[in-house]
């Protein structure tokens, strides 16, 4: 979720992506790790790939979000905002209790 939110700002190669996610508090990602995970998501079609040159030096593949990664991106926002809902609810157990939630009677 978090490569597709940045791409969702601007299309980027792999290593300004990985400098977006350090950026935003993350520790540094891995070749190893970034790369498998962005081809899944061109294999997807949640992103598009193109290679670019950059002045001199080699060209750079530049990844981008395309309508099915926006849809994706929206529904998995959404899907965390229920899990987080979920997880605030849990941890304030006064929003949790309810009238039924008092011991049974057994006497």
């Amino acid at each position: 979720m978090l490569i597709l939110r940045v791409l969702a700002v601007a299309p980027r190669h792999g290593y300004g992506i990985s400098q977006a996610l350090v950026a935003a508090g993350l520790q540094p990602i891995k070749g190893a790790q970034l790369y498998p995970a962005l081809g899944r998501l061109e294999d997807d079609g949640a992103i598009t790939a193109q290679w670019e040159q950059s002045g001199p030096g080699p060209a750079r593949k530049v990844y981008e979000l395309t309508t099915t990664g926006h849809e994706h991106l929206r529904d998995l926002s959404n899907q965390w905002q229920v899990f987080m809902t979920a997880v605030d609810t849990l941890s304030c157990p006064d929003r949790t209790a309810t009238s039924d939630s008092s011991p049974p009677d057994t006497t």
